[in-house]
């Protein structure tokens, strides 16, 4: 028995002593005396490189930031030029509608690299509002088109309010002549789209079309580039009921331009609240906003197109003795009523175009936009 405990201990004695080995072996084999092995440390160029903007108006600028390590030397390319800092800021300009790229090539004594931040230049902008409608919130676009080379610090506004069926950029994408008025640096366009593609002027929808005209102007009047002390509007059928309406119901517009439609009864009732150029113009064998008034499209009951102009005439105090003349708009001939000598030096014009219709087929034959703007300016402060 006292032989199998020595032989016991003899063993346990062996085991501490391999025991130790293996902890020596392993303690030597991580660098010995507990020490911390050394970390590698990165010298890789490394470049930060951020932009102001993600989107700008081409013409305009924005501000690239950056920030380097470990490198030399830095460069631009792309849509900048020349030697940089190793950090630093520069105010660039946007010159190309679409991507405008801006590469920042660094080099170190353990390599080079190359980081770009790309920013989109454009002219046309969609902006979106949501607007209560029926408790829910809904979506509302409009699109705004600037110059194609914007170089005044403001501009004046022109609304253009599609017809029932259409949408804002349709109606952006419709008329040439207003794009060429546009480039011109005459004014920005703003072209927003009709809740259902409808404007609510009786009952046609349940969206209120114009709070959400003054939501866009309340969205964009934090920018200088937009001159609020001058705003239009133009509208085409059920766009112009809207114009119509706005005008009555707002003290925004400067002047407005109805085509081929009138004031509805209900909005003739109403009493502007400040003075406003008018621009009517009505299709004599319109069938659906008929010249004479009575009931129309979508159930709406309208004024007659004189009545329409004199009711603006009157809250005006114009001279209600219309000047009166035979004019012609290419092959089309035209009657055309001017009320003068108005408050603030408005004027009230309407139009008959004959043998015309529900249309404005006769826009190209007369460059009728451009005619309207001129309108515009010349009758208003």
């Amino acid at each position: 028995m006292l032989k199998q405990d020595s032989r016991s201990d003899s063993s346990k004695v062996m085991m501490k002593k391999l025991n130790l080995f293996i902890l020596l072996f392993l303690i030597s084999s991580c660098g010995g005396g507990g020490g911390v092995s050394e970390i590698p440390q990165n010298y890789s160029p490394i470049i930060n490189l951020s932009s102001s903007l993600d989107e700008q108006l081409i013409t305009k600028s924005i501000s690239l930031n950056w920030t380097t390590q470990n490198v030399n030397s830095c460069s631009a390319s792309g849509d900048w030029t020349g030697e940089k800092s190793l950090s630093g800021s520069a105010d660039v300009q946007i010159l190309k509608v679409g991507e405008n790229t801006f590469t920042l090539n660094c080099n170190g004594d353990n390599g080079s690299i190359s980081v770009s931040k790309n920013v989109i230049g454009y002219v046309v902008q969609r902006k979106i509002i949501q607007q209560s409608i029926g408790g829910a919130l809904q979506d509302r676009e409009f699109f705004i088109r600037y110059p194609l080379t914007p170089s005044d610090s403001s501009y004046p506004l022109v609304f253009f309010f599609h017809g029932a069926g259409g949408n804002g950029e349709g109606e952006l994408n419709r008329h040439q002549a207003v794009i060429d008025l546009i480039d011109e640096g005459n004014f920005i366009g703003i072209f927003p789209s009709g809740y259902q593609n409808k404007w609510n002027v009786s009952n046609e929808t349940a969206a209120d079309d114009v709070d959400f005209f003054k939501s866009i102007i309340d969205d964009i009047s934090s920018s200088t580039i937009f001159n609020l002390d001058k705003v239009y509007g133009v509208g085409i059928s059920n766009g112009s009921g809207i114009v119509n309406k706005i005008g009555k119901e707002t003290f925004i517009f400067k002047g407005i331009a109805p085509l081929i439609s009138q004031q509805s009864e209900p909005v003739g009732e109403k009493v502007p609240g400040i003075p406003l150029s008018v621009y009517q113009v009505n299709g004599e064998n319109d069938d659906l906003v008929p010249i004479e008034g009575g009931s129309g499209v979508a159930g709406t009951i309208f004024m007659s197109a004189k009545a329409s102009a004199e009711n603006w005439a009157i809250n005006f105090n114009c001279s209600m003795t219309p000047n009166e003349e035979e004019i012609y708009w290419g092959s089309f001939e035209v009657a055309e009523f001017t009320y003068a000598d108005c408050l603030n030096g408005v004027e009230v014009k309407y139009f008959v175009v004959k043998d015309s219709g529900h249309n404005i087929q006769f826009e190209n034959q007369i460059d009728l936009f451009n005619q309207i703007w001129e309108f515009f300016i010349r009758t208003t402060n």
